[in-house]
């Protein structure tokens, strides 16, 4: 299926950039698995590897804040934690009841919605202010 990708900005911090450029990419796979006639299993496991992804990205991205001092942590990493447990909660409604569409819907807007949002307002912030305290 043919979207078009998400526009996201770079920041200053190249492995964010990396990890969002992996982030995109794997939406878009498991967009299109949930597009075409894809067994439920390639589902499971491209939801597990998206939410394990965003994870870890979010642990090095806490660790770095912190190691800056990054003033408003708490806000960005309690906007982590929300996500996370979303995308938890999302991935244990599709094991039970496997609605492709509303998996799809959910991934398509709310998901993409929400990461464009968040590059483009707390991760930037927070990559300039890494950047200028010459962290990373």
């Amino acid at each position: 299926m043919s979207r078009k990708p998400l526009p996201f900005p770079q920041v200053a911090v190249e492995f964010m950039n990396r990890d969002h450029a992996e982030f995109a990419g794997l939406r878009e796979r498991l967009l299109d698995a949930l597009s075409g006639d894809v067994h439920n299993a390639t589902i499971d496991g491209l939801l597990a590897e998206l939410v394990d992804h965003t994870a870890r990205h979010f642990a090095d991205e806490e660790q770095m804040m912190v190691e800056a001092g990054f003033p408003p942590y708490e806000v960005h990493k309690a906007e982590h934690d929300h996500v996370l447990a979303e995308m938890q909660a999302r991935g244990s409604r599709w094991s039970q009841d496997t609605d492709v569409d509303a998996l799809r819907r959910w991934i398509e807007k709310d998901v993409g919605d929400w990461f464009i949002g968040h590059v483009g307002s707390m991760d930037l912030v927070t990559a300039a202010f890494v950047e200028r305290k010459g962290r990373r």
